[in-house]
């Protein structure tokens, strides 16, 4: 293969392998151009623009758990009288919020998990349970495959916070 070749070359003239030379010289600075630099670029952007976001969206969440702390924990009465899972459930369908998961553990205590939810609704729909009474003991939360939306583990507890 390497023999045809350079007798392919050495039957072009000077000007041909000049002219040749020149061209493959040019096609690979369009293949890295194109091929590699571009698309990098693109690339570092792209996670720019997504890490903003991402910041952003940290910093919006942390002030609205900041507002969440800084509540009275006072219970309002808060359906004392109605089981917590019930009362929790209930009042997850009429802030428009689906639960996947709410496991009692006990009368005072349950866990919850929402598989997707917007940081605002869940924020809201928990200040809510607080002003009711209700507080989160622990919550964990991740992005979503839904844009702009998280998914929730968290223990609710009935009762006045420490």
């Amino acid at each position: 293969m390497m023999d045809r070749l350079a007798t392919y070359w050495a039957e072009r003239s000077t000007r041909e392998q000049w002219m040749l030379g020149v061209m493959f010289a040019l096609l690979a600075i369009v293949i890295l151009w194109f091929g590699i630099a571009l698309p990098l670029n693109r690339a570092q952007r792209d996670a720019r623009a997504a890490l903003v976001e991402a910041t952003d969206r940290n910093a919006a969440i942390r002030a609205a758990a900041d507002q969440l702390k800084a509540l009275p924990r006072n219970p309002a009465g808060g359906g004392s009288g109605v089981p917590l899972d019930q009362y929790v459930g209930q009042s997850a369908g009429e802030a428009g919020l689906t639960l996947e998961r709410a496991q009692a553990q006990g009368n005072d205590r349950m866990e919850i998990a929402i598989a997707s939810v917007r940081p605002i609704a869940l924020f809201s729909w928990l200040s809510g349970l607080e002003a009711q009474g209700v507080r989160v003991v622990t919550m964990s939360a991740r992005p979503s495959p839904t844009a702009g939306s998280v998914s929730v583990q968290a223990v609710l507890e009935r009762g006045e916070g420490q």
